[in-house]
């Protein structure tokens, strides 16, 4: 697992998400947005997906429901997070292999990267 997506529209989470991967040798590519998402995914042939619940114009449930039905996508781990740490259920539902709620140790973000790591 080299490439990770990190799908959030807060500038800070995602520059920190992309600071602590990168210091742990992923290659991390940062969006704010989910548009083009799966054109982007599949052209960039990505290993994880963290995407947070709630993102600017769409809610990231909706996305990963979208990219758990795609044939091409569907494989790729996505690991949901989000403030609201009553939302595991939903976000489980929506497709998500695994939930983290913020805020977050690193250390649990990055066990729950190597456990999704280690089922793909």
């Amino acid at each position: 697992m080299d490439k990770v997506l990190v799908v959030d529209d807060d500038q800070e989470i995602g520059f920190m998400l992309k600071l602590i991967l990168e210091h742990r040798g992923f290659s991390v590519t940062v969006l704010e947005r989910a548009e083009n998402l799966e054109e982007i995914i599949l052209r960039d042939n990505f290993d994880l997906i963290v995407l947070d619940m709630l993102i600017a114009g769409t809610k990231g449930t909706d996305v990963c429901t979208v990219l758990k039905s795609h044939p091409k996508i569907k494989s790729i781990p996505i690991l949901m997070i989000t403030a609201f740490p009553d939302s595991e259920k939903i976000c489980l539902e929506a497709g998500a292999d695994e939930f983290l709620s913020k805020p977050f140790e690193i250390k649990d973000l990055i066990s729950k990267i190597n456990l999704l790591a280690e089922s793909s």
